[in-house]
């Protein structure tokens, strides 16, 4: 996760995108585990074309230890998208922060909410709604996406699986 801060403040924008990743590298670095049993969903089961960046080629190695769950945004139950929230595993305090794993030729639905977020792609080339526009824009992996509160966003992955970090304030 400090390998993500540091590559997330590399790519960091602003000086609200910087404050979020040093309040994720903080928490981060100060990370106290908790028990969690793994829990495999059946999208990870294309885990092998997840290999873009060196994180994502070494996220292989342990995403099939960690307490995945499916999203209420679909209704697909892990077969296609998948969530990891980082507080299942650590204490991370008042930033929610996770991982977003969408299949191959999948999407991941449209969706608003109250809090600001940034997503680092770790994996992945896919198409993204984001920051309020009103298309789609195709992003490779190595960038940052950021919305503001109640932008309308959703992502619809390309031939190999996405994988994104994401921060919500």
């Amino acid at each position: 996760m400090v390998s993500c801060a540091n590559a997330m403040m590399l790519c960091a924008g602003d000086a609200v995108q910087r404050d979020m990743v040093a309040r994720f590298s903080g928490q981060a670095g100060q990370k106290q585990s908790r028990s969690f049993s793994a829990n495999p969903l059946p999208v990870l089961r294309n885990l092998d074309w997840v290999r873009d960046m060196k994180l994502a080629r070494d996220f292989r190695q342990f995403a099939s230890w960690l307490p995945w769950s499916f999203t209420p945004r679909t209704a697909d139950q892990g077969r296609h998208a998948a969530i990891l929230y980082f507080d299942r595993i650590f204490d991370m305090g008042d930033l929610v922060s996770g991982l977003l794993y969408v299949d191959a030729n999948q999407h991941y639905p449209e969706h608003n909410h109250d809090g600001q977020e940034m997503y680092f792609l770790i994996s992945g080339t896919a198409e993204w709604r984001y920051g309020g526009h009103d298309d789609y824009r195709r992003l490779p992996a190595g960038n940052i996406i950021y919305n503001h509160p109640w932008d309308w966003h959703g992502v619809k992955a390309g031939d190999t699986p996405l994988l994104a970090l994401f921060l919500l304030a």
